[in-house]
């Protein structure tokens, strides 16, 4: 029985095949013989062939970066930084914020040591004579009083009178002004000295002091020029020390924020009234040569 059955389904089968076939064998023989023959109708606006121009190859040539207006120089690769500035300009230096804050120091003094040996006055013993004159000369460090004449050696100071002079000028009002100055050997320094009367000599060297309103803890002591110091107001440069005008020039090192400032600093006038006061310690030629007289004459 199960035979039959699949006798009956081959038969199908077969019959299904066939029937497929004829099927395919018709549509087929409906097509054209060559199909690849169709004419194709063009469109009523053809394509236009353009002409492609020809261009000549040739290798390029890059010139070496040159340095710009601005002091940058950039390759091909090296990534700008360029900033505008407050003018609207372009600049390669990033724009920095205005120094509203203090100077942050003051010059308070300028101090110049006096020299060890300072003429203090003289008695002319015989007039138009200055050989013959008692000179009174004072001694700084020994804080003491010293009459000498030329040739006197003193050891406890060390130094010796080599010459005194006495100059008289005529003044255009009809005075004369004397002018008395004294040579000495210092025998310590090795050298010759010369000493003005009514002058204060001071060592070559000087003390510059700067202070802080900011910070009154502040005393920065400097003997030369340039120098750095530093506060907490910031890093600073001591650029200059002028003695005529009593003034230093300073400048304030600029960082990431700030641009560097610099300021001539004046001695302020406190300080100066007594760098005077100091000065008029010294006696005047008429007051040395008339009262002192009746003291030192042996």
């Amino acid at each position: 029985m199960n035979k039959f059955y699949d006798k009956l389904l081959l038969a199908v089968a077969l019959i299904a095949l066939l029937a497929a076939i004829a099927f395919y064998v018709m549509k087929s023989g409906a097509m054209p013989a060559d199909a690849t023959q169709m004419s194709v109708q063009a469109a009523d606006n053809p394509y236009i062939e353009v002409p492609f121009p020809q261009m000549d190859s040739s290798e390029a040539t890059w010139p070496e970066p040159e340095e710009q207006s601005s002091n940058w120089v950039y390759d091909v690769f090296t990534p700008p930084k360029i900033f505008i500035d407050e003018n609207g300009n372009f600049t390669v230096t990033p724009w920095k914020i205005t120094n509203d804050e203090p100077f942050g120091v003051y010059l308070a003094e300028m101090k110049r040591d006096p020299y060890r040996i300072q003429i203090q006055g003289y008695i002319e013993e015989v007039i138009n004579d200055p050989t013959q004159s008692l000179i009174l000369l004072y001694d700084e460090e020994l804080q003491k009083s010293v009459r000498v004449r030329i040739g006197s050696e003193v050891a406890t100071s060390q130094f010796k009178v080599l010459d005194f002079q006495i100059d008289r000028i005529n003044n255009p009002d009809g005075s004369i002004e004397k002018v008395a100055s004294v040579t000495i050997l210092d025998q310590r320094a090795g050298e010759e000295v010369t000493l003005k009367h009514g002058e204060r000599r001071f060592e070559s060297g000087i003390t510059v002091v700067i202070r802080s309103e900011e910070y009154p803890s502040v005393e920065i002591m400097l003997t030369e020029a340039p120098a750095s110091f530093e506060t907490p107001m910031g890093s600073y440069s001591l650029m200059e020390i002028n003695l005529e005008e009593s003034s230093v020039t300073v400048k304030k090192l600029g960082d990431e924020e700030r641009e560097a400032q610099l300021e001539e600093l004046f001695l302020q006038t406190s300080t100066q009234s007594e760098d005077n006061d100091e000065s008029t310690d010294m006696p005047d030629s008429d007051s040395t040569t008339s009262d002192d007289t009746f003291d030192f004459v042996f």
